[in-house]
């Protein structure tokens, strides 16, 4: 089953992830709350955050998550946490839609997963773009 979360509880545990962690045991650290060990590795980490949502954050580390309300920003910005995905670099963007990633088709269903309904996400010549629903 695939969890729903905020942006900004995404962007905590990807924030977390990112600075060494892995999901794994991130998700177990957030279940036992153990929010020092988490603060040794990302000291930015915000503990109330992590012990009133600690179910359902460590689920959406081991289970996959969906992101309630995706902004182009947030999609920007979880490509570049998550994925290690520059823009510039790995893709362009404009008018508000992702264009020219190049990924993998796992990458791809993770990325469906986190922003859609939102946002699609098709490939095309193996490329990924990601675009607001109300381009379509």
């Amino acid at each position: 089953m695939t969890i729903t979360i905020s942006q900004a509880e995404a962007y905590q545990i990807e924030r977390i992830v990112h600075s060494g962690l892995e999901r794994a045991h991130t998700a177990a650290l957030i279940e036992a709350g153990n929010i020092t060990a988490i603060k040794a590795s990302y000291p930015d980490a915000n503990p109330e955050i992590l012990e009133s949502k600690k179910d359902k954050l460590a689920a959406a580390l081991t289970e996959g998550y969906s992101i309630s309300f995706p902004t182009f920003n947030g999609v920007r910005n979880l490509l570049q946490l998550r994925f290690g995905k520059e823009e510039g670099k790995d893709y362009v963007t404009d008018n508000k839609t992702v264009q020219g990633l190049e990924t993998d088709e796992a990458t791809a269903a993770i990325l469906r997963t986190m922003f859609e309904p939102l946002w699609k996400v098709e490939t095309a010549l193996g490329q990924l773009t990601i675009t607001h629903i109300s381009k379509l």
